[in-house]
């Protein structure tokens, strides 16, 4: 009996999700495709491409709500046709028949988290690159720390390659520069910066006159900063970067290693990971104030306000997330107390379910 339950209530709510959901994305795209209509390309495939990257880019944003506007049509659907009221009369409690809406919104959420730790994360950035007329403009006078060097890029792009690159080496003291590093032109390769016709200058540990002066040497490849990906630097250029999960938690190792300040890529990685967790929570919430007969309340009043509070609750998330993102506040303060606030909020409405 339970499982035909689930199967009951899962087929309606996976229905108007399907719906929702693609209709939510084709609006996005169409809006979304307006700004690049003047640019776009004569070939089909691209154009096909573009509408299928900002479609998954467009996930963000429409997967969660359409999680939430779903559970709240079906819902009322049931209760119109008095099928909710049914199911009750025939011993179900409300947390059964919230069950399969709780289940299949957590699965969901899982498969959109494991597809922000593949290239799907990187949607946007494709789409950018497509039609966007400043989408191949480099990152400039970038200054970062790696281990005991301080590097300079005079610009880096899309492809990996950097121009007008500077490696100041400092001793373990970090006070002293042991050696200056130049070059014109690197690219990223094989885990390594290689830099192309570099020369390099070591520093006299004496200064005394008549001591050995400045060790000049040329490169025409010289590898430098092992490990230290591209990506990585997305995340101190970009205000609000484009990162799966897996790079950000190997940003994140890096910056612990450096001793960085790692505030905005843990809002990223709470962006990718916390928020969207947060639907299952909302669903609790409105289960609650479900009436069990549609005489019982105004169900149009009722989905109505049901929309609104998904929408503020998503919209508040995603907020306090993208402020967190930019440094406007920690992280943790924007993202981890909300959703520990709304898990606790939810977890009561859970335990008095059945006695409303």
């Amino acid at each position: 009996m339970r499982i035909r339950l689930f199967l009951f209530i899962a087929h309606y709510y996976l229905r108007y999700f399907v719906v929702i959901f693609l209709a939510l994305g084709l609006f996005f795209v169409s809006i979304d495709s307006l700004q690049y209509i003047d640019n776009f390309a004569d070939s089909a495939n691209l154009l096909i491409l573009f509408f299928v990257y900002d479609f998954l880019y467009a996930m963000n944003f429409t997967l969660p709500i359409s999680l939430l506007l779903a559970m709240a049509i079906c819902y009322l659907f049931l209760i119109k046709t008095n099928q909710y009221t049914a199911l009750l009369a025939l011993g179900y409690s409300k947390r059964a028949l919230l069950r399969p809406v709780l289940w299949l919104s957590l699965l969901i959420s899982c498969i959109h988290i494991g597809l922000n730790a593949t290239p799907f994360a990187y949607a946007q950035e494709k789409v950018e690159k497509f039609f966007a007329k400043d989408s191949s403009a480099p990152t400039t006078d970038l200054f970062v720390k790696y281990n005991s060097d301080y590097v300079y890029f005079g610009s880096i792009n899309l492809v990996r390659q950097a121009s007008t690159i500077r490696v100041f080496g400092l001793d373990s003291s970090g006070q002293n520069l042991t050696r200056f590093t130049q070059a014109k032109n690197a690219a990223f390769e094989d885990e390594h910066w290689i830099l192309y016709n570099a020369f390099t200058q070591d520093m006299p540990n004496l200064w005394d006159l008549g001591s050995k002066g400045l060790d000049v040497k040329t490169f025409a490849k010289l590898p430098i900063l092992k490990d230290f990906n591209p990506k990585v630097l997305d995340s101190f250029s970009q205000a609000k970067p484009s990162i799966s999960i897996v790079d950000a938690l190997q940003s994140l190792q890096l910056l612990k290693e450096q001793k960085i300040g790692s505030e905005k890529i843990r809002a990223v990685l709470y962006a990718l990971i916390i928020v969207p967790l947060f639907v299952p929570f909302v669903a609790i919430i409105i289960t609650y104030y479900i009436p069990s007969l549609a005489r019982y309340g105004n169900l149009y009043l009722l989905g109505f306000l049901f929309i609104v509070f998904a929408l503020l609750v998503w919209g508040s998330f995603f907020s306090l997330s993208q402020f967190s993102i930019t440094g406007v506040i920690l992280p943790e303060v924007g993202v981890l107390v909300p959703f520990a606030l709304l898990v606790c909020v939810a977890c009561g409405y859970y335990t008095i379910l059945n006695k409303k």
